[in-house]
């Protein structure tokens, strides 16, 4: 399965998304080692400790960030929104789960469009996305659609898996991604199809400098990342200007 493939029929992405939930978090966790929750953690506190109103995390899958993102801010409004109907009904049960153990109110989740979301303009405080700008097929048109629905002032977390600048760091990574992933989706998942998916969509993705001048172009301010898991993920963070800019 190629990414070209993928993006030539979307249908056929969202199916095998939605073919994935049964395993999705275990393969995570096996991937990254379990390391997948500290990224989250870690993105998360790259967020403004006062921030008020409402949260999105786009392209939430089975919810683990969207969770993380109404666990550190209680206050906050949350909504998760992804195109895969089967991982928006595991992200509902897992929230479901979460909430009655904290007593707390569970994150609002939505199927939607990542290129037409349904919410009016400076509608968020803040938006996140992890790992999940490598599968829409108009990064632009996302970024853009994302400022949009931020206030101004308002600030974006990406977190993504990314193709190594160092040439050590891209031998480890084409072995573990190239030969290690498909076969553990194979064993672990039984989706090897989807799991060469995987390390091929991280190749065709902009590394970390041209997402972070991506993000820029697409009108983000103060752009910046780090990297993490060497160098296979990065943290990138924007936020929307205070002044919209003149044409």
């Amino acid at each position: 399965m190629t990414v070209d493939l993928l993006e030539r029929d979307p249908v056929r992405i969202e199916s095998m998304f939605d073919e994935l939930v049964p395993r999705y978090d275990l393969m995570n966790r096996v991937m990254t080692f379990g390391l997948d929750r500290s990224w989250r953690a870690l993105a998360v506190r790259q967020l403004p400790t006062d921030i008020e109103g409402r949260a999105l995390d786009l392209c939430c899958g089975t919810g683990d960030l969207t969770l993380a993102l109404a666990g550190a801010f209680p206050a906050l409004d949350v909504v998760g929104v992804d195109f895969s109907t089967e991982m928006i009904a595991a992200a509902r049960r897992k929230a479901a789960a979460w909430a009655q153990a904290l007593e707390a109110s569970p994150p609002q989740f939505l199927r939607g469009d990542a290129l037409r979301l349904p919410f009016e303009n400076d509608w968020f405080s803040v938006a996140t996305v992890g790992w999940g700008l490598r599968n829409v097929n108009d990064l632009a048109g996302v970024l853009s659609e994302l400022l949009r629905v931020l206030r101004p002032g308002g600030r974006l977390v990406c977190l993504e898996s990314t193709w190594p600048r160092e040439r050590w760091a891209r031998a480890l990574h084409g072995v573990w991604m190239g030969y290690c992933v498909p076969a553990l989706g194979s064993v672990v998942a039984r989706q090897r199809e989807a799991y060469s998916y995987l390390p091929a969509s991280v190749q065709a993705f902009p590394r970390v400098d041209e997402l972070a001048a991506r993000m820029a172009r697409s009108g983000f301010n103060g752009v910046r990342y780090r990297s993490l898991g060497l160098r296979a993920v990065a943290i990138h963070v924007g936020d929307k200007p205070l002044v919209a800019l003149s044409a």
